[in-house]
């Protein structure tokens, strides 16, 4: 029985969460130890708030390095329309077996969201990030930076300004970053019309 501290999970949240926890249990070893998920509640709550106080320029959910698919599980959950792009190949077909199995309209492209030219803000960054230039998985989801209305990330120890940099660099005007930080928080950031500049929006 759930204590006081335990919350009460949605009904979709929580198969999603099962499902997700399956295929965690079918990774190589290479592949588990190399794979660090988000906390789903986490991100359903700053999701939710969201949308409703209509934070969000539009439906458009990307997620930068989106493993097992949870994560684009959720933003469907919450109303999102999501896109997925991952480096790992493994990690890219179990989460479209995923949308399938839940029957979610989510799309997974295998690669990094790296573009041509952001060679020079991972030069000297403390990145884990495994570099890969070109377009590839923006051109398979029929997808630009551009188009997206929040991009979701779970930087590596380190990583928060490059995520940052790479957030400015291509996405939109009023386009959400929203990044996943240790003790289950969620950093939500929107990008101004000036391009340099990134408006915290708080902790969700």
């Amino acid at each position: 029985m759930p204590t006081a501290e335990t919350p009460v999970l949605d009904d979709s949240l929580a198969n999603l969460m099962e499902k997700v926890s399956q295929r965690l249990l079918v990774l190589t070893d290479g592949e588990h130890r190399a794979y660090v998920g988000s906390e789903l509640p986490a991100v359903d709550r700053a999701l939710s708030r969201i949308q409703n106080e209509g934070l969000a320029p539009g439906p458009v959910f990307c997620e930068w390095g989106s493993g097992l698919g949870g994560v684009c599980g959720v933003a469907a959950i919450n109303g999102f329309r999501p896109y997925g792009i991952e480096i790992q190949r493994e990690l890219v077909a179990s989460a479209r077996s995923l949308a399938s199995d839940l029957n979610y309209a989510m799309v997974f492209a295998e690669g990094t969201f790296l573009l041509p030219g952001d060679e020079e803000l991972v030069a000297g960054a403390d990145s884990r990030t495994r570099l890969d230039f070109n377009a590839r998985a923006w051109d398979e989801m029929e997808l630009t930076p551009e188009d997206c209305d929040v991009v979701f990330a779970y930087p590596w120890p380190n990583e928060e300004a490059f995520v940052d940099n790479v957030f400015r660099r291509h996405a939109s005007a009023n386009c959400l970053l929203l990044t996943f930080h240790d003790l289950g928080r969620v950093l939500v950031q929107r990008k101004v019309s000036d391009h340099t500049q990134l408006r915290t929006l708080g902790w969700m």
